[in-house]
């Protein structure tokens, strides 16, 4: 069908996205999602995730209410209108003398991978890959996915905290930082080849992994798109990962995801990591969900900023130069 499709910031519109766990869709029932102020419906055929506009061309039914045909076609559930999995119209039940459909009969459909155990929807044209985790496919690699965890914020204020080291001893006290231990040592920070990366960034945390085992661990975090982030503690050979993707459903509503990939302590269930992973992210939500603005404010005089929020500097600059209007002030 003709793209009449309302215009969104053009950053994130051409962007992936997570919208769902893979193992959520399948081929029995279509999956509501939800991306920039848009409804998504997902389902499989042949083991291949389609991704539609979650709304009927006739009357503005959610098609997620529908069904699956055995050819793969999803139906509406108000007036039974079928379409195929290139979103084309090929039967209207109300009147089977109709074969040949207008494009207004058409359904919008979006481009979709499915990697790391999660299904990412561009709702435009891709100006990037998807990006690489590549401690997730390591072959000592133990990984699992954490979420989805609701935050009524920004995306780019959640982001924002997921790098913020200097909140652990307080808003994360007996688990990634210690009230005694306050301090930020001055850490590298580079800008290059459209990611902003710290490192050489040490810490002292009670329980830094899940395991219960306290020590000084040294941090690298990458800023890798305006919603996606990564870091990765350890030494000795003992490496620790997570990757965030934060879903920007609406300006002020997100879903925030965790990957997370570890190559030792088999013995500790993904189950128990990740329980502590969900036990973070409670303390970390109500101080995001409190923080105002809601939008991430561009304009450094806005704020006040501690010498080791240079990273977050950084990523403030770094939005501005992209243009990023979403989820921003």
């Amino acid at each position: 069908m003709l793209d009449t499709h309302v215009t969104h910031d053009p950053i994130l519109y051409n962007a992936w996205h997570v919208v769902t766990l893979a193992d959520h869709v399948n081929a029995d029932q279509p999956l509501q999602a939800h991306l920039l102020g848009d409804a998504i419906t997902l389902w499989r055929f042949e083991g291949k995730i389609i991704a539609c506009q979650d709304q009927c061309p006739h009357r503005g039914v959610s098609l997620s209410q529908g069904s699956i045909d055995c050819s793969g076609a999803i139906v509406c559930p108000y007036h039974a209108m079928s379409f195929d999995l290139q979103g084309h119209c090929t039967r209207i039940p109300a009147d089977l003398k109709i074969t040949s459909f207008p494009q207004s009969a058409n359904l919008r459909t979006y481009k979709v991978v499915e990697r790391y155990g999660f299904v990412w929807v561009c709702l435009g044209e891709p100006t990037q890959e998807i990006p690489a985790f590549l401690e997730w496919d390591q072959a000592n690699a133990i990984a699992f996915q954490c979420g989805p965890y609701h935050i009524n914020t920004s995306g780019p204020r959640i982001l924002e905290n997921f790098v913020d080291i200097a909140h652990f001893p307080f808003t994360h006290s007996g688990l990634l930082g210690d009230p005694n231990f306050p301090e930020v040592s001055n850490y590298d920070l580079t800008v290059e080849n459209g990611e902003i990366c710290a490192s050489n960034i040490h810490f002292h945390q009670p329980n830094p992994e899940g395991t219960g085992e306290a020590k000084s661990v040294s941090y690298v975090y990458k800023i890798l798109r305006p919603l996606v982030s990564w870091f990765q503690k350890g030494d000795e050979g003992r490496q620790f990962s997570i990757f965030i993707a934060i879903t920007p459903v609406e300006e002020t509503r997100s879903i925030a995801w965790l990957g997370v990939a570890r190559n030792y302590s088999p013995e500790v269930s993904n189950d128990e990591l990740r329980t502590f992973q969900d036990d973070v992210m409670a303390q970390d939500v109500p101080m995001v969900e409190s923080q105002r603005p809601q939008k991430l404010p561009l304009n450094l005089q806005q704020e006040f900023h501690f010498p080791c929020d240079k990273m977050s500097i950084a990523y403030r600059k770094w939005l501005t130069q992209l243009g990023l209007q979403f989820g921003v002030c």
